[in-house]
């Protein structure tokens, strides 16, 4: 019997990659029931059906890893040659191995090894037969560039193909003494006063007005594409793709076909403002805009062929572009997600004829997002400052990247969270996970694509869930959340994925690291120069009113977009909202209302041992308390600090209370106050000047003492 009580379901489940146990919060051991073990299995496309049924799955394990090759081979640039592990029958490394890397950008380095006489690095049996791994130096490999090459090796009369990942080690780097600050904005909270509403023109806005009080950071939440009419999600968190543009931002005022348009111009012209609304109705707001986009789009399309030359070649570079575009017109015409259309992933519903004019639009509005976030960032670089996009850790079940590629994914569980602190019944996210056999398979490369498109015009970008590099929390479909099993994954594997892609756009990357993270990932994001998070409301000042300090390795924040604002959290208005929904229970109220006071008794306290508060400020308001908070933290050694644009308003309602997708409405609060108010308003000017103030001096210790 194992250690998990599981026997050998439970060490060949294991083996195949399932972490059948695991540790809490508060260090309680949980182990996964039988039955979610073999649901997980099943879902990975492992042989099993029931927990007594391990003939299959024996088999399976045995042969899993006598291939020649791992389906994707990393080597870290350190100017040697590209070692491999080749696993072979016993005996047979007496005869030679021949190999060819074929380079990213078509070159070839080819040799053969010659029988090797040193001791295998390990030892496997599979199929009633030992095998040895001999690990080989493929000469001539040193000066390889870093990127994705194609390895393909000979031996035994057995051909295996590899992706080769040839990565610097780490990802790309602040200066060492680099002390920013910016603001964190979602689009759809801004009160923009133009009738066609908030656009990607607002993160240029944000740009200029904090540029001249010396912020150099424009951070938003993911604008990636959304289900806006029916079906209808418009979490940023479970996007149709990762890989396209949600065009309820596109600016149209800035499109060069609205001036070619006149009946885009017109109803450009009818629209009314909603400058007295308090929330973002994103369907609502879809459809104003969409006869706009279309009559936009129809302009586009109109014009001589010869002007969208670099249009057909964008095309032509990425066939999925024309795969989602068909995707979701037959989406718009149908009303339905994919797995309503009856014909499984990859193909378009039976009896529905694409509407080439709804694709053209899906064509069009992707293109000048594209365009138009491009120049966002541009314009932000031209004044030293960053774009800072949000990279989800998943995508939706019904969604394009799932039907494209719906091999890649763990169908029959979704991702989730096991039971914490907050959340004492776990959580279910909604959204199948990739399945990590499938993407080693096909060389990661849709983790590629998802990068690409944001450092596309990303200078930093934040991986939502960072432990996805490591492991996902597997919740079987109808199981309970506090069910869900960890699926490990190929760690040193995306991180690699992760260099390559940083280092060749030069963005920065800011893992989400927050609640339960591993020491192994932890020291993973240190080895590869990753930034972590410190979150002021999980780093309160503990009895000896000390406020816990940000390192230099850390984005430092107040709250996050999962948090209750700042004011909000000071008046403990998320203490009732949890009480409402059910996440605590009624008698917990008290209590729970009672440690908030103490917490915020506990920081006043720490602020003024700091300076930062005068002596009479017990009954400091929250604008007060904030701006203390923020000077001390813009005067930690953290790489970068993020205000939150609702803080600086003070305002008490939360983008997003997780657990509350029906109970409450996420992603829709609108801020009182715009862009416009915000530059002319003294409070917040002095309050931007005291945290540059406190950046500088950061700065200028950081230069003096580089410890």
């Amino acid at each position: 019997m194992t250690e998990d009580g599981l026997g050998e379901l439970g060490r060949l489940a294991e083996a195949a990659g399932v972490q059948t146990s695991y540790w809490d919060t508060r260090g309680g051991r949980h182990v996964a029931t039988p039955d979610a073990v073999v649901a997980v299995l099943s879902s990975l496309g492992a042989p099993i059906d029931r927990p007594d049924r391990l003939d299959d799955l024996r088999a399976a394990v045995e042969l899993e890893g006598v291939d020649l090759l791992e389906p994707v081979v990393v080597h870290w640039v350190d100017g040697q040659a590209v070692d491999v592990d080749v696993c072979r029958p016993r005996g047979a490394a007496a005869t030679p191995v021949r190999w060819v890397v074929t380079v990213e950008d078509g070159g070839i380095v080819e040799g053969v090894v010659a029988p090797d006489a040193r001791p295998p690095v390990a030892a496997r049996e599979a199929g009633g037969r030992p095998h040895d791994v001999h690990r080989i130096a493929l000469e001539g490999t040193d000066r390889l560039p870093a990127g994705y090459h194609r390895l393909f090796v000979e031996a035994d009369g057995r051909g295996h193909v590899a992706t080769l990942v040839v990565a610097p080690r780490l990802v790309a780097q602040p200066a060492p003494a680099e002390r920013t600050w910016g603001v964190v904005a979602p689009l759809s909270a801004l009160a923009a006063p133009r009738p066609t509403g908030p656009a990607v023109a607002d993160l240029d806005g944000v740009g200029r007005w904090i540029h001249s009080h010396g912020g150099r950071i424009v951070a938003t939440l993911p604008i990636l594409a959304a289900y806006l009419d029916e079906p209808c999600d418009f979490s940023p968190y479970t996007p149709v793709s990762r890989r396209f543009w949600n065009e309820l931002y596109l600016d149209i005022e800035a499109t060069p076909e609205l001036a070619a348009s006149p009946e885009a111009r017109a109803l450009v012209d009818a629209l009314v403002p909603s400058s007295d609304a308090v929330r973002f109705d994103h369907r609502a707001h879809h459809l104003r805009l969409r006869p706009v986009l279309e009559a936009l789009a129809r302009t586009f399309f109109a014009a001589p062929a010869s002007t969208r030359a670099p249009f057909e070649e964008w095309m032509a570079a990425d066939p999925t572009v024309g795969a989602y575009a068909a995707f979701r017109a037959a989406g718009d015409q149908t009303r339905t997600g994919w797995h309503a259309w009856g014909v499984g992933a990859g193909r378009l519903p039976a009896g529905v004829e694409v509407d080439g004019e709804l694709a053209r639009y899906h064509l069009y509005v992707q293109w000048t997002m594209r365009n138009q976030l491009a120049a966002v960032a541009g314009r932000l670089a031209s004044r030293d400052q960053r774009l800072y996009l949000d990279l989800p850790v998943g995508t939706h079940g019904d969604g394009f990247d799932t039907w494209a590629e719906s091999h890649l994914y763990g169908w029959g569980c979704a991702v989730g969270a096991p039971p914490d602190d907050f959340f004492g019944e776990g959580q279910n996210w909604g959204f199948p996970p990739t399945n990590p056999r499938a993407a080693r398979a096909d060389g990661h490369r849709q983790l590629v694509a998802a990068l690409r498109h944001h450092m596309h015009v990303a200078g930093v970008l934040r991986l939502d869930h960072v432990m996805g590099l490591e492991r996902l929390y597997w919740v079987p479909d109808g199981a309970h959340a506090r069910e869900g099993v960890y699926v490990r994954y190929p760690r040193e594997e995306l991180f690699a994925v992760l260099c390559v892609e940083s280092m060749r756009r030069d963005c920065r990357i800011v893992g989400e690291d927050l609640g339960t993270v591993t020491d192994e990932i932890r020291e993973a994001m240190t080895r590869h120069g990753l930034l972590g998070m410190y979150v002021s409301q999980f780093r309160l000042p503990g009895h000896d009113a000390t406020v816990p300090v940000p390192g230099d390795r850390q984005v430092a924040a107040i709250d996050t977009h999962d948090t209750p604002t700042f004011a909000g959290w000071m008046q403990g208005l998320d203490i009732g909202i949890r009480r409402a929904t059910g996440q605590i229970e009624p008698a917990e109220e008290h209590d729970r209302y009672e440690e908030r006071r103490i917490d915020v008794a506990r920081l006043v306290a720490a602020l003024r041992r700091t300076g930062r508060l005068g002596a009479g400020d017990e009954d400091a308001d929250a604008g007060v308390v904030l701006a203390a908070l923020l000077e001390e933290l813009a005067a930690s050694p953290a790489a970068a600090l993020l205000v939150g644009i609702d803080d600086l308003v003070l305002d008490t309602e939360a983008q997003n209370v997780p657990g509350t997708p029906l109970d409450r409405p996420n992603w829709v609060h609108i801020l009182d106050s715009s862009l416009a108010d915000l530059a002319t308003d003294d409070e917040v000017t002095a309050l931007l000047r005291r945290v540059q103030g406190a950046r500088l001096s950061a700065h200028q210790h950081a230069l003096e003492d580089p410890s």
